[in-house]
């Protein structure tokens, strides 16, 4: 009877079968006939012999794939703990670009980027060291929880975002009573971030147009911050050409409600009438874009009749941050409406 010999490139594949540990499905028998086929008086039939090369052809194919797969996994790895470096220095970015203090930069909304950074190269690294996914691990209820969690927050997140996405703007050259300029911030040493410099630089080209219009520059003293916001607001407005006696300075508002209640009781004092008057005057109101809606929103629930909308830009940079901030803000407040139904309509013992 003839004996099968295994050619040089069979050989090859065989050893690199052993190396890899690809003969797990081979049988003792098979094993035996390709490793020596002329050795121990096994007579290598060659339909036997075929069979198990064919069998070992398989291994070798299914071990490529494998091999693909397990690069294509870390791969994925190395994209996570990528990405997460990524936020962590975003999140260090937008401080060093409006620093605050100690106790502000502890606080700072800022840091859910760094929070997440963290949680992808947590995944990342655990990836890369157990050799299969996080989500692998979590059972069938806690996978089925996250997903539906998952899904509910980024349904509500998309509704609100297109309602941010949607203000109502006014046209620049209708007449206009009064303008009310919302504060965005201010840094530890007093200064405006430059988003805020950006909205104040539409509010000048606006009062420019409307030179008749007085001006309040509405904004406080922030927690853990030494400055108000509203004088420097005026400050710039100043700087921008913009008459002093136009400008009127509420430094005591906290949020954007208190913009507006505030900014309605100093008009009426200013032009020693009720504040029902102003809330019918036309009104324009000055903020970034992505903090219109909410806050025409909340001006016409407080009584605003006549309101209309002039929105500024912001940095690229500030783009993803601010707009996820504003989501969480607008959410915020349609549970505040819902559940206290506040803001209530400003009255005259406001």
């Amino acid at each position: 009877m003839n004996v099968a010999v295994i050619e040089p490139v069979e050989m090859t594949i065989v050893l690199n079968m052993v190396v890899s540990g690809g003969f797990d499905r081979l049988n003792h028998r098979e094993i035996e006939l390709l490793r020596h086929p002329h050795i121990g008086g096994i007579k290598n039939e060659g339909a036997k012999m075929e069979k198990a090369k064919k069998k070992c052809g398989l291994l070798e194919r299914a071990n490529k794939v494998n091999h693909k797969k397990n690069a294509q996994f870390v791969v994925w790895s190395l994209i996570c703990i990528l990405f997460g470096f990524v936020f962590i220095a975003y999140d260090v970015i937008l401080i060093i670009r409006s620093p605050g203090t100690f106790w502000d930069i502890v606080f700072s909304f800022t840091h859910i980027w760094s929070v997440l950074g963290l949680y992808l190269d947590f995944v990342g690294i655990y990836r890369l060291i157990k050799k299969h996914s996080f989500w692998r691990i979590w059972n069938k209820g806690l996978k089925l929880t996250t997903v539906c969690l998952f899904t509910f927050v980024s349904l509500l997140s998309l509704i609100n975002l297109s309602f941010i996405l949607r203000p109502v703007l006014g046209d620049e050259n209708d007449s206009v009573d009064y303008v009310i300029l919302l504060g965005g911030g201010i840094d530890k040493n007093g200064k405006l971030p430059e988003s805020v410099e950006m909205r104040v630089k539409k509010a000048a080209e606006y009062l420019k147009k409307h030179e008749n219009a007085i001006c309040v520059v509405t904004g406080g003293t922030l927690d853990f911050l030494p400055y108000p916001e509203a004088p420097a607001l005026k400050e710039y407005l100043v700087n921008q050409g913009i008459d002093s006696e136009k400008v009127l300075v509420e430094d005591m508002a906290l949020d954007t409600i208190q913009n507006f209640q505030l900014s309605c009781k100093m008009l009426a004092d200013f032009k020693g009438v009720s504040q029902e008057e102003i809330l019918n005057s036309k009104v324009t109101i000055v903020t970034s874009y992505f903090h219109l809606r909410r806050a025409e929103r909340l001006a016409n629930r407080m009584g605003f009749k006549n309101i209309k909308g002039v929105a500024s830009r912001i940095p690229l940079i500030n783009i993803p941050h601010c707009y996820v901030r504003e989501i969480c803000s607008y959410i915020k407040l349609n549970l505040r409406i819902l559940i206290t139904g506040k803001p209530f309509p400003i009255t005259e013992q406001f």
